[in-house]
């Protein structure tokens, strides 16, 4: 069984051989010394309850309020969905059913597009069976079906550069996606527990629920504000061109795949313990416990759960809801300064991606005279005079400046699995550079003061740099770790800072376990996560689905 979603452009960072595991399920690992899968009990699909409170709606004409609540309930599979994920679903409900198709009517199956082979093919399968994501409608007749997807976020704007409209049409996952729609018949699809299971066909709907529709749409849907767009509509037959060109290819490829990229996707994948490609790294959170669901943990997880040091602003809710990428419907957190360091960051990097080996130099930097872009970043004027002159006093500590300096690298994720733990630990790193045959690992940082103070107590107040001291040594970065540091580059209006930390001092490595222990051990037990209101809530771009932040968290 495959869901063309798993094509998605926007899937960065996944894994290609998970899906082909996923999409090939009658293959059987060898069992490893972990329990291949430990499910957290909590919700953790941010649109699954929605799901559910539209079957019951669409389905079985049972009111949104009630729907809602059964949605919302516990049951024997999992308990009561979160308070804020329960107030962000009350309000994508009732933004999903506005403006709505009237002349379609949702199909209470799904579409399945199943291909059978005479002989077992290269990979041993006589039968494939492709699905889509999404909500389905159909004519009363037969001759239009829709694909409704909904969206977390808002959408993009529809109107695109001609190159952006180019890569639309050449989505294998739309491809995929609308071959389902075109082509599938209606069946019934096993539940999460036996996957592996055939889909079963539906017989008793009527003709016209199996008859090929004229029309292919797909439509997307904003939760956030209800916003409509229609990415595609077009013939059967439009759809099979498009789907011989992009969309076979595709699935091919991704059936075929077998190349690892440890990330995110490690948490649930069956594989963890087999994979070549993922490092083990005993201990580095400081917990010997493994009964706990298997989950992914960055120090972003720690700070959003802790707070920073010295400030009562902990708040175990803040980091379960952005785990569940709920939306920041009012931009609190890309405030001017935090778009500014990134910008700052991208700048320097596409300098250094551009001119591999070449020093930067302070005349390298943008015109601060007026806004300037880097990536998708945009500096409006008044901040772009202090981010080019922060991109300019990067060029005191270059690190091409270096003679022995060979390679340099920006935003790459180092993932370890912690088996103690068993916690998959992500480390997305500013900078890393190859200084002789040792990795050096450089955090770059922004401080708008004109004389920002020498750092002091640094790993306990960028614990980014403590959990980088304690992976410097380890496998993950080379077997020579003889000159492996750690440093903290600090970019101000009117010069840079260079912190260097030795990961080879004894007593680093102590305090740097203790300063990441000190982010995970009451966050690896939590089952409840609690909100702690405060002050700090008015910054939270979570507040709003906070009902101990907000007394009506889905006022509109």
């Amino acid at each position: 069984m495959f869901a063309g979603s798993f094509l998605r452009p926007d899937r960065r960072g996944s894994c290609p051989y998970k899906g082909a595991l996923k999409i090939r399920t009658g293959i059987k690992l060898a069992p490893g010394p972990l329990p291949t899968y430990k499910a957290d009990p909590r919700e953790g699909f941010n649109l699954g309850p929605l799901g559910d409170a539209l079957d019951l709606i669409e389905y079985k004409d049972v009111e949104p309020q009630e729907a809602l609540q059964q949605a919302l309930a516990a049951t024997r599979e999992r308990p009561e969905a979160d308070p804020g994920l329960a107030a962000w679903t009350r309000f994508a409900l009732d933004r999903y059913l506005e403006n709505s198709t009237p002349d379609l009517r949702p199909v209470p199956y799904s579409w399945v597009l199943v291909t059978r082979l005479r002989r077992p093919d290269s990979r041993g399968a006589k039968r494939y069976e492709q699905c889509v994501w999404g909500r389905p409608y159909a004519s009363a007749d037969g001759r239009v079906r829709e694909l409704c997807v909904p969206v977390v976020g808002e959408l993009r704007e529809p109107e695109r550069e001609a190159a952006e409209l180019i890569r639309q049409a050449e989505r294998a996952d739309l491809a995929a996606a609308a071959q389902v729609v075109a082509r599938g018949e209606p069946h019934r699809l096993p539940d999460r527990f036996h996957w592996s299971d055939e889909a079963q066909p539906v017989w008793d709907v009527g003709k016209a629920a199996w008859r090929q529709p004229e029309e292919v749409r797909i439509t997307e849907v904003s939760c956030l504000d209800g916003q409509r767009h229609q990415v595609l509509s077009e013939s059967a037959e439009d759809v099979a061109r498009r789907y011989a060109a992009y969309g076979l290819p595709g699935l091919t490829a991704a059936v075929s795949a077998d190349t690892f990229v440890p990330g995110h996707d490690c948490a649930d994948c069956k594989y963890i313990s087999g994979c070549p490609a993922l490092s083990r790294l005993d201990g580095v959170l400081g917990i010997e416990d493994r009964s706990r669901p298997r989950r992914t943990w960055s120090v972003t997880n720690g700070r959003s759960y802790v707070g920073r040091p010295d400030r009562d602003e902990g708040c175990p809710a803040r980091e379960r809801l952005r785990r569940l990428r709920l939306p920041d419907r009012e931009n609190r957190a890309l405030t001017p300064h935090v778009i500014r360091g990134h910008a700052v960051h991208t700048w320097i990097q596409q300098r250094h991606e551009a001119h591999p080996g070449i020093a930067c130099l302070p005349d390298d930097a943008p015109d601060g005279r007026s806004s300037w872009s880097a990536g998708r970043w945009t500096v409006p004027r008044e901040q772009a005079d202090l981010g080019a002159r922060m991109v300019a006093a990067h060029a005191r500590y270059c690190p091409s400046k270096l003679s022995t300096v060979t390679e340099v690298v920006h935003e790459r994720t180092l993932v370890v699995h912690d088996t103690a733990a068993d916690v998959v630990v992500l480390a997305k790193t500013d900078m890393l550079y190859r200084d002789g045959r040792s990795w050096v690992y450089r955090e770059t940082k922004t401080d708008a003061r004109r004389d920002p103070p020498v750092e002091a107590d640094c790993l306990r107040r960028r614990p980014q740099l403590a959990l980088a001291v304690l992976l410097s040594t380890s496998s993950i970065m080379g077997e020579d770790v003889s000159a492996a540091r750690v440093e903290l580059e600090v970019l101000g209006p009117r010069g840079a800072q260079l912190t260097i930390i030795d990961p080879l001092d004894t007593e680093v490595r102590a305090e740097a376990r203790q300063v990441v222990r000190s982010l995970t051990a009451e966050w690896h037990v939590d089952t409840t996560a609690p909100a702690r209101p405060g002050p700090h809530c008015r910054a939270c771009e979570m507040a709003v689905w906070c009902r101990s932040a907000s007394s009506d968290a889905t006022k509109g």
